[in-house]
């Protein structure tokens, strides 16, 4: 889907070495489809209303940063020996914790729905199309590394290609392309 910017976004391959975060952008959600707002067709209306839900996602989420921050700091192991005492008495911090950090998810996947309930179908297909080609172009550049480190006879795909007139155009099997060591 990826038509919101999420932490991996920025990462090319970044499934390859996700790390235990959050995937919850920080800050702003829909910055690939505002930047692209002509190619994606947006109405005034509708950038305004992006806009906003950025603002609103973003007051929210630091509500819950704030809120995570203050139960880290309460989590910290700053006297003595952790026993089994001391971790009784973290017990329910760390499910506080683990709340707060599905809560940020939440928050993310429901900001996202509420975007994707301003825009037309077709509006949410060229995002798609943009940032896959935005993906593959970054990957192009690294795709003789990536094809080395990975191993000699795996190649990763592209769910879209280039035509010949410059536009893309999905690739319906993302089935893996063998590759003969070169």
């Amino acid at each position: 889907m990826c038509t919101v910017d999420h932490t991996g976004t920025a990462r090319a391959g970044y499934l390859v070495d996700a790390p235990m975060e959050s995937m919850a952008s920080s800050g702003v959600l829909f910055s690939r489809m505002l930047s692209h707002h002509r190619e994606v067709g947006l109405s005034c209306e509708q950038i305004m209303s992006l806009l906003d839900l950025n603002r609103e996602y973003h007051d929210r989420q630091i509500a819950i940063q704030l809120e995570f921050a203050r139960i880290t700091e309460a989590l910290e192991i700053k006297w003595g020996r952790i026993n089994e005492q001391q971790l009784a008495k973290r017990e329910e911090l760390l499910q506080q914790h683990a709340q707060l950090f599905a809560q940020h998810k939440r928050l993310f996947f429901e900001m996202a729905q509420r975007g994707h309930e301003l825009l037309t179908d077709e509006q949410i297909e060229r995002a798609e199309i943009i940032y896959h080609a935005e993906k593959d172009e970054m990957l192009d550049v690294l795709s003789g590394s990536l094809h080395r480190a990975v191993g000699p006879n795996f190649q990763f795909t592209k769910a879209h290609q280039r035509n010949g007139n410059g536009s893309y155009e999905s690739i319906k099997s993302l089935e893996p392309v063998l590759a003969t060591a070169d």
